[in-house]
């Protein structure tokens, strides 16, 4: 069962205040504010034997043996490269070089053909401006909080213009 770290006493002890805004059950799973409820710890566990059970069915498709057999193996342990290779759950040992020799080998490309790395979008963040006194506060407030209702965020700091910095 994996863990997490629970920071929620830590920035109270350094006199930061921190609120949290979050709407649906479990939205808060990942915060570092609280530890897991019993209801969550079964939600992560669900999920990790989830994971476990999709990659022990992956590795035994790919390997042409029975999911026990992977199973009897992989024992629910997390190997280094060279226990995975001698155990037969990884082919070969390298980096994202030889990942990408070997992509290029199995489509029949030439060694030199060209690889791209592909990044998921960005998360969109609010502007760091200083609103003008007039009401173009307001316009930067709005398009601020559309941002944020568009990107997940864990947190939203107090901040109302001319109060407290």
């Amino acid at each position: 069962m994996r863990g997490k770290l629970v920071t929620g006493g830590l920035w109270t002890k350094l006199l930061f205040n921190r609120e949290t805004i979050a709407f649906g059950d479990h939205s808060t799973l990942e915060s570092d504010e609280h530890a897991y409820s019993e209801a969550e710890r079964g939600i992560v566990k669900r999920e990790i034997d989830r994971i476990y059970r999709t990659f022990i069915e992956v590795v035994a498709a790919s390997r042409k043996v029975p999911s026990e057999a992977v199973e009897a193996v992989a024992a629910g342990k997390v190997w280094t490269g060279r226990q995975a290779l001698d155990r037969k759950l990884v082919d070969e040992l390298g980096g994202l070089d030889s990942g990408v020799a070997k992509a290029r080998s199995l489509a029949g490309l030439k060694e030199d053909a060209p690889a791209r790395e592909v990044h998921g979008p960005k998360r969109m963040i609010p502007p760091l401006v200083q609103p003008a006194a007039s009401a173009g506060w307001f316009a930067y407030l709005l398009e601020s909080l559309t941002m944020l209702s568009r990107a997940p965020a864990l947190a939203v700091m107090e901040w109302w213009p001319g109060g407290p910095r």
